[in-house]
């Protein structure tokens, strides 16, 4: 459940939407500054975390970006009906508890629905039905050193993200984003590849791929650095304070010249900084196939280009992990 949007972008071009209207027909909708409604977002990261996942969207949130209660009832009494697997909910009243909202969230519950809902941005006692046990609540927690992407705590049945920033890279903007909603989409994404939630939710807690990477490493290992913007300012700052790069090429001269075993076997570090993600996509196996050819060396990628799935079937093949900067 969640705003109207177009789903024009071409990230959504191969993926399954569904709209169920009813009520909410022609919804009518804002796009930020960016382009993107909010339910474009929330869609959009739980397909890069699942692209095979189908998604019944209820557009019950309107223009000026609130709903009414009797609206996400009915929301919710929708998507039973539609008997889906998983309830995304990037909304809640934290105002005040409704009874009719925890009974219709049990009768999801108890028909083996999971509903993954994020709290409030704001300071809030409760936000339902983020708060209620037997909904998965997701929330962010702004940490000044966070070590672990996020927590889960089974009491109270909550994922905690060390940090409020997503990357809308996957939408061909390589900016940060804040917002509960991102982290709520990027649990339902993974977890929308598994039955047993819990359980999986709590085993990638212990996974090293959990574990932020320590960037200022960077600085004591030789790297050899691949970037699709070479002449930039910025950029070339970037290379100069964060790493110890000792060799500097075009990315797609640079994928050439790794074909070429001395290369790849010269610097520990391959670190790839590519801001296109739609460029990039051609060369991610390309880049998996290297990794693997080439155990010694340490793969980096400054941006999220893979999805926690693709870095957990990666890691158990090889034993090694596709570094990236976030999730």
């Amino acid at each position: 459940m969640d705003s109207n949007g177009a789903f024009d972008n071409p990230f959504f071009q191969d993926k399954k939407i569904v709209k169920i209207d009813c009520k909410w027909k022609d919804q009518e909708y804002n796009k930020d500054a960016f382009g993107f409604t909010h339910a474009e977002y929330v869609c959009s990261f739980i397909l890069k975390e699942n692209p095979e996942a189908e998604i019944v969207l209820v557009p019950i949130v309107r223009k000026n970006k609130k709903s009414t209660v009797l609206d996400m009832i009915e929301g919710l009494e929708l998507l039973i009906e539609e008997q889906v697997d998983i309830i995304n909910m990037s909304m809640g009243d934290e105002y005040k508890y409704h009874k009719e909202v925890e009974e219709v969230c049990r009768a999801a519950t108890e028909k083996g629905i999971l509903i993954v809902a994020a709290y409030s941005n704001q300071q809030a006692e409760a936000t339902y039905p983020a708060s209620f046990p037997f909904v998965m609540g997701v929330r962010c927690l702004d940490m000044e050193k966070p070590v672990q992407v996020f927590q889960y705590d089974e009491k109270k049945n909550d994922v905690i993200f060390s940090c409020g920033l997503f990357f809308l890279y996957h939408l061909g903007i390589p900016v940060l984003h804040p917002g509960n909603s991102l982290a709520c989409a990027v649990v339902t994404g993974y977890l929308s590849n598994y039955k047993q939630y819990q359980q999986e939710i709590l085993q990638f807690t212990l996974n090293t791929l959990n574990k932020y990477y320590p960037y200022q490493t960077l600085k004591q290992k030789q790297c050899y650095f691949l970037t699709n913007r070479i002449e930039e300012p910025l950029e070339q700052r970037f290379i100069r304070e964060v790493t110890r790069t000792e060799r500097c090429d075009t990315f797609e001269s640079g994928m050439e010249k790794l074909r070429n075993t001395k290369t790849a076997e010269q610097y520990p570090v391959l670190f790839i900084d590519h801001n296109n993600y739609q460029e990039i996509c051609e060369y991610k196996e390309r880049i998996k196939i290297y990794a693997m050819e080439h155990p010694e060396t340490e793969i980096v990628l400054r941006y999220p280009l893979f999805n926690i799935m693709e870095r957990l079937d990666f890691q158990k093949k090889t034993n090694r992990n596709l570094n990236q900067f976030t999730v």
